[in-house]
């Protein structure tokens, strides 16, 4: 088995923020440095199907949001307060997703305002706007930076290919001008549920068995590696009208098994999202991470 490079989202980058651990207590100067860090999370989405299972209708939709505290280092309640963190479970398994939601620790932070942010790819350049947002009960104020893109709008975020994430910089935060690469290879293609392969105007009717087989369609090699194997991650959400969500993490080796009670006993939907990351250091940024995250979703009815 090959060793899990991507830990949980939500883990990952706070282990780049936070750097070591211990008990030792941080002197001045370094609680300075931390106060002063910005954490840095951009992700990219985007979601090809429909309740017909139409995969000709896709929206997209793109978040930068630049975390700093004003106390301590940017943490996983940080990043979760402003929706910059994804839980997941351990590789390979699945859990049911809470209703709910919400950090339970709560901590002051800023937002900020890093400059012009934009997307390139090679048949487009997407600018993403900074939003102010309200201060909330003065724990979080600042700008995130959004786009969203139209059902029909396929060249602002190809499902395939070359993206650049451009920031201008801010010199009164000493964040210099940045850009990330990274490549891309899409959703997952040819998903599969129970065996079905969903056709447009219909539900796939999913047996009710014990346990039930998704599969997809990957490349055989990822550019983002040198030895062949793919870096990338699929997570599947089950979301029926009988049952909580179950969300499932597993390596992006074309197949999954998943219960049968995940898909409850009436309609739903089978998101299969595969996931791809670049995690980066720009001056003023501590920890950065460009995320994709690409899916496809089939609509079910069980039977």
């Amino acid at each position: 088995m090959r060793p899990l490079r991507f830990a949980p989202i939500v883990l990952s980058l706070a282990a780049l923020t936070l750097g070591c651990t211990g008990n030792v207590a941080a002197s001045g100067e370094t609680a300075d440095a931390e106060a002063s860090a910005i954490t840095a999370v951009v992700v990219v989405e985007r979601t090809s199907g429909n309740a017909l299972n139409q995969a000709e209708n896709a929206r997209g939709e793109a978040v930068a949001r630049f975390v700093r505290m004003r106390s301590g280092a940017v943490d996983d309640d940080a990043l979760r307060s402003v929706g910059a963190a994804v839980d997941f479970p351990a590789l390979g398994t699945c859990t049911r997703l809470s209703s709910g939601g919400g950090p339970t620790v709560f901590h002051a932070l800023d937002l900020m305002d890093v400059g012009a942010v934009s997307l390139e790819t090679e048949a487009a350049k997407t600018s993403l706007v900074a939003r102010r947002l309200p201060d909330v009960a003065d724990l979080v104020s600042g700008v995130v930076y959004t786009v969203r893109v139209r059902d029909d709008d396929r060249v602002a975020f190809p499902v395939r290919g070359h993206y650049v994430l451009r920031a201008a910089g801010s010199p009164d935060l000493d964040v210099a001008p940045f850009a990330v690469e990274s490549t891309v290879i899409g959703e997952p293609t040819d998903v599969r549920v129970g065996g079905l392969e969903p056709h447009a105007g219909e539900k796939l009717l999913v047996p009710a068995t014990r346990q039930v087989d998704v599969t997809w369609t990957r490349p055989s090699t990822n550019a983002s590696t040198t030895d062949g194997e793919s870096d990338d991650l699929v997570y599947i959400d089950v979301t029926s009208a009988s049952a909580a969500t179950t969300r499932c993490l597993f390596a992006d080796n074309g197949r999954a098994i998943l219960s049968g009670s995940a898909f409850g006993d009436g309609d739903g939907t089978v998101t299969t999202h595969r996931l791809h990351r670049e995690v980066f250091h720009a001056r003023g940024i501590d920890a950065g991470e460009l995320r994709f995250d690409f899916a496809r979703a089939v609509a079910f009815r069980r039977r």
